[in-house]
């Protein structure tokens, strides 16, 4: 199976790669999707094309043009490209942000009645390149979009992990709060082979994985205290701080939580958790 990256030196990007050579017979190329360089590029005998590159949550970037263009425009225009090159399948990556759904100190759960409604730049950007995607699809082009939630794993960027482990560094326990409010997150090696998976058996549709549970904060924060050697007990009277500060973004940050159901997650003759949540955290904090 020829590949085709489009997302070149990206943190998800390079782990999907490394996973499709891992099997033998594949062929992989990275393409770099800035500045145009990816039309110079021939799709001729290529299998799948995966598109990871995107602009997430940029700080500095905030108007509609550029998240437009980068995330609805640019994965729609290559996959036209790669469709009329005889291209059999289009791998896309969305965002689990295409709900519009804000974390909150209660349960939060995405279910199959959920409809997305997104309210970012970003979620819109990814929401519109998803449908329009949609209408390239038939029978000889497939169409397949993942929406992942927080993606974690050894020196990915954006801090998800970074944060939480700072705290149990810092803190002597844990502080004990809305245990019941659950973060659905993913270890990059489970959303890699649902990847590898989906291209394999050459699967359609929209697929919304997660790691083998949602986790509470706490639950997050004694993975990462087991994950690196050190000993937190949980503490409801630190809890209670964080109960106290309720109203504020950075609890909601902290403690708040979306999940998706549980049976969104279980795709039917994938079996992709290949890391339980344990086992994917300790690896990610260990040295």
């Amino acid at each position: 199976m020829k590949v085709v990256i489009i997302g070149k030196d990206s943190y998800i990007g390079q782990h999907i790669g490394t996973r499709f050579l891992e099997a033998s017979g594949n062929e992989v190329v990275e393409v770099d999707a800035r500045n145009d360089l990816w039309r110079d590029f021939d799709f001729t005998r290529v299998d799948v094309v995966i598109h990871v590159a995107a602009i997430v949550h940029n700080k500095t970037i905030n108007d509609w043009e550029t998240y437009h263009q980068v995330n609805t425009v640019l994965p729609v225009e290559i996959a036209r490209v790669a469709k009329a090159a005889g291209v059999k399948q289009f791998i896309f990556l969305s965002t689990m942000g295409v709900y519009g759904v804000e974390k909150k100190l209660v349960r939060n759960v995405i279910d199959a009645a959920s409809v997305p409604s997104p309210t970012s730049l970003y979620g819109k950007s990814k929401y519109e390149a998803e449908l329009a995607l949609g209408e390239l699809a038939d029978e000889s082009f497939t169409v397949t979009v993942v929406r992942p939630p927080n993606v974690y794993g050894k020196d990915c960027k954006g801090g998800y992990i970074t944060g939480f482990a700072s705290i149990v560094r810092k803190l002597p326990a844990i502080p004990s709060a809305f245990n019941n409010v659950k973060q659905s997150v993913i270890y990059i090696d489970n959303l890699v082979e649902l990847i590898y998976r989906l291209a394999e058996g050459h699967k359609a549709g929209v697929y919304m994985p997660q790691d083998d549970k949602a986790v509470s904060a706490v639950e997050l924060m004694s993975a990462i205290a087991a994950g690196l050697g050190v000993k937190r007990k949980q503490s409801k009277l630190l809890g209670l701080g964080a109960c106290l500060l309720s109203w504020t973004s950075l609890a909601i940050k902290a403690y708040g939580g979306i999940e998706y159901a549980s049976e969104l997650s279980d795709i039917e003759g994938v079996d992709y958790r290949v890391v339980s949540f344990e086992e994917g955290i300790r690896r990610t904090v260990s040295k």
